[in-house]
């Protein structure tokens, strides 16, 4: 019985852990919206997301997507979209505030999305900045944010 058990278990344990499967809201599960529960993970489990426009980065187009409000201490989401066609780069580094990044907290994007911290106190003339490298070298580009 013993041994029967452990594979049983194991099993469980890696059917358990794969959470890459999409799960869905019926109503009176107490996790709908009735429960307050407001997103409908068609973006990535977030509120609204804000188009802010275009920047170029490493030479491609790239639109960027704001999602929330930008407050100082807090947590901000980006999207970036690259232009159809274009490769994304491998590593997309991305921060809130000046140029230096200086007080700023520098995040590397999964893929093409990623959750910025905002420095408190925000400094003045803050945007969003990203940085890319690429075979010529470091690229930033910045676009101003919505509060």
């Amino acid at each position: 019985m013993k041994t029967k058990l452990l594979p049983v278990l194991v099993a469980s344990f890696l059917f358990a852990a794969c959470g890459k499967e999409a799960h869905v809201h019926t109503p009176g599960d107490g996790h709908g919206k009735e429960a307050g529960h407001t997103d409908d993970h068609d973006d990535g489990g977030h509120g609204s997301m804000v188009s802010l426009g275009s920047i170029q980065l490493g030479g491609v187009a790239v639109e960027v997507k704001q999602d929330g409000t930008v407050e100082a201490g807090k947590e901000v989401g980006v999207d970036l979209s690259f232009a159809k066609g274009a490769a994304v780069p491998g590593t997309v580094r991305a921060w809130v505030g000046v140029e230096s990044a200086s007080g700023s907290l520098k995040a590397k994007l999964s893929g093409t999305h990623g959750h910025l911290e905002v420095p408190k106190p925000l400094p003045e003339g803050s945007k969003f900045w990203f940085e890319v490298e690429g075979a010529t070298g470091t690229t930033k580009a910045s676009i101003a944010f919505r509060k």
